[in-house]
């Protein structure tokens, strides 16, 4: 059986993907949940956390499941603690990272919250590495990612700041790019791509074919 781990976002905490965990299991994927202190702690730590994660669930090295069966759909920041920990751990047998409406590049939105006292603890750890845009991202040799990024500007990074387009709301789609990776985009906002079935079934494909269409 193909096994899928969930990686949510900033301020999450996992129930968004209800409907896509729901899909994931009725295509026949085995799902688990992977939740972090996306404020409270840092990039490294957290994909630290998933690591650890991912053996206390398959063993050692990840021993316990044929190679390439263990996959990661992600979603916003999540995707940047999964490919932190698929740099960190170039030997870990996994299969294909999707990622929703992730920055990659860095978030102008949370630079721009970040600058107010509040946002600044607001967003914590997420920052640093992170968020900030400052740590340069690509996909790591021999590894294969999809990226699907919204263009429905609905959010209230949009209203506050009229992000670049095109964008999801939070997240522009330029900031979402990841060199070395699949790229595709929908009429979804942010948090809708978690909801989406179109975003669905493109991750099914992936996951199962190495393609977006």
């Amino acid at each position: 059986m193909e096994n899928v781990v969930l990686v949510h976002g900033l301020w999450m905490n996992g129930a968004e993907f209800k409907w896509l965990d729901h899909r994931l299991c009725h295509w026949g994927y085995r799902t688990w949940l992977f939740q972090y202190p996306t404020v409270r702690r840092g990039l490294e730590e957290n994909a630290a956390a998933l690591w650890a994660f991912l053996q206390a669930q398959f063993g050692p090295g990840l021993n316990g499941i044929p190679p390439g069966s263990l996959h990661l759909v992600c979603h916003s920041l999540g995707g940047l603690v999964a490919l932190r920990m698929l740099e960190l751990h170039p030997e870990a047998p996994l299969g294909r990272m999707v990622a929703l409406g992730c920055p990659f590049q860095g978030s102008i939105s949370a630079q721009r919250l970040a600058r107010w006292p509040l946002g600044a603890r607001l967003l914590g750890g997420s920052m640093a590495l992170a968020l900030d845009g400052t740590r340069p991202v690509r996909l790591p040799e021999g590894r294969q990612a999809a990226v699907i990024s919204g263009t429905l500007p609905m959010g209230w990074s949009h209203l506050l700041w009229n992000l670049e387009k095109p964008n999801d709301g939070v997240v522009t789609v330029a900031e979402s790019r990841l060199p070395g990776a699949a790229h595709a985009t929908l009429p979804v906002m942010h948090v809708g791509l978690v909801f989406s079935r179109r975003a669905a079934l493109m991750a099914r494909r992936f996951l199962l074919l190495g393609e977006l269409t």
